[in-house]
């Protein structure tokens, strides 16, 4: 339970905080942002001094990089036999700044780890806004006040104003990072079956509006045929206040231009929606590699392309950029993606990933590769997941093991991919030559 006040003009949080912990648990830690402090805590909590390697990983920025630069404080609580709870009251500003990153691969946009401003907020795991206690999943409620014609926005079920200007969310089945978004905004929505279709804009525009909500509606069918029923009560399109491109359960976040851009209707908004059954519906056990990016690709932006009769010449693309930014000592298993922050894991974990899902289904057909989607799905949802588990899901549903070879063995190990020129096929295509395994993209030796 989280009570929360944001100030735009003193760029504050004043939060109180209440956890409730699986019963048995005499000792913990967490990190809470160094900017926060606790004024009040039951039981005392304490300061640890001693460094840390292991933390949050968020959107922008980490918990190990945020102790580093002093930024963030790690504290040790004591629960009494029998006590399953402890509360925190803390206050202090929230601005972490903007950053354009360094690297060659900053698609435009800057980041931050958290931000309390005029223009609006954005809180994440990795701001610390609230104790982070493990990579483990949560279950919330959450009350926030903020200014009149502010609306903020979180994950689950709720409504982002009230007519006394606080904003009621929580969710029931866990999320594995808590958000608070928003701003001045203008809110609209429409019903789209069991759901609702969300739009915040920063200026009124019903026609923009209306295409997004209409999207949504299109969208959430078309998935929830193909994969199972949508996991939220609502899907939200949030306008941010600076280019973004973030994706949420039951909600994404986009920049001003982006949302403008005509292309995005049938490429980015759609992988956003998809991503709430793949990340953010089955959870990413990012210990293990992140299967979720190459798989919502492939039904989003790929698929889209597929449905215009553009399939080959995306997946042709996808190779090419594989072959201009993925050198040997580049490559690695798709089980060691985490996120992408260069060409090059771009190109491995979203594209090489995406490529290894279109052998699968070319293996075993579509009909029995839905099929694993659907059960993939069914038996993960609300879990975090691995390659086994989705290897697993699709080898019960072809009846043949994929732990062991397929999938999985592709998953493990670098591949070595080539364009195929034979004269038997119509147009070039893609191929693994990977000696394990048992997929193949073409009728190639």
């Amino acid at each position: 339970m989280i009570e929360a006040q944001i100030d735009p003009e003193q760029r504050t949080l004043n939060a109180s905080v209440r956890v409730t912990l699986p019963a048995g648990t005499r000792e913990l830690e967490f990190l809470l942002a160094s900017s926060l402090v606790i004024s009040e805590a039951e039981p005392v909590v304490e300061v640890i001094e001693t460094e840390r390697e292991e933390g949050f990983v968020g959107i922008n920025g980490s918990a190990q990089a945020m102790l580093a630069s002093n930024r963030a404080k790690r504290y040790r609580v004591r629960l009494a036999e029998g006590q399953h709870e402890f509360q925190l009251r803390y206050q202090g500003k929230v601005d972490f700044g903007f950053e354009t990153p360094s690297q060659e691969y900053a698609r435009g946009f800057s980041e931050t780890a958290g931000t309390i401003n005029s223009q609006g907020t954005y809180l994440a795991g990795s701001t610390l806004w609230y104790p982070w206690i493990g990579s483990q999943l949560l279950t919330f409620e959450l009350s926030a006040r903020s200014p009149e014609g502010w609306h903020l926005i979180s994950p689950g079920s709720g409504s982002s104003r009230d007519e006394q200007g606080v904003s009621h969310w929580s969710s029931a089945s866990p999320v594995d990072e808590l958000h608070i978004v928003g701003g001045p905004l203008t809110r609209y929505s429409r019903s789209v079956g069991a759901a609702t279709a969300e739009v915040y804009l920063r200026e009124p525009d019903p026609v923009l509006a209306a295409k997004y909500l209409e999207s949504t509606a299109r969208n959430l069918e078309m998935y929830r045929q193909m994969l199972g029923p949508y996991p939220y009560d609502k899907f939200a399109l949030v306008e941010n206040f600076w280019e973004t491109g973030y994706g949420m359960p039951s909600f994404t976040l986009l920049g001003p231009q982006i949302i403008r851009f005509p292309f995005i209707l049938t490429s980015s908004y759609p992988h956003e929606i998809l991503h709430n059954w793949w990340g953010n519906g089955v959870f990413v056990d990012y210990d293990s590699g992140n299967w979720c990016e190459g798989l919502t690709a492939y039904h989003a932006d790929h698929l889209y392309k597929e449905q215009a009769g553009q399939g080959a010449d995306y997946r042709r693309d996808t190779l090419k950029k594989y072959r201009d930014f993925v050198r040997e000592a580049r490559d690695f298993p798709l089980t060691e993606f985490r996120s992408r922050h260069s060409p090059a894991t771009e190109a491995v974990g979203y594209g090489k990933a995406l490529m290894t899902y279109h052998m699968l289904r070319r293996q075993v057909g579509d009909t029995v590769y839905l099929r694993g989607l659907q059960r993939f799905y069914r038996e993960q949802r609300g879990k975090q997941a691995t390659f086994m588990d989705l290897a697993s899901a699709h080898g019960a549903a072809a009846g043949v093991d994929l732990d062991a070879s397929g999938l999985l063995a592709l998953a493990r190990q670098p591949c070595d991919w080539k364009m195929c020129s034979n004269t038997h096929r119509r147009s070039p295509g893609p191929y693994c030559r990977c000696k394990t395994g048992t997929l193949s993209c073409c009728r190639c030796p």
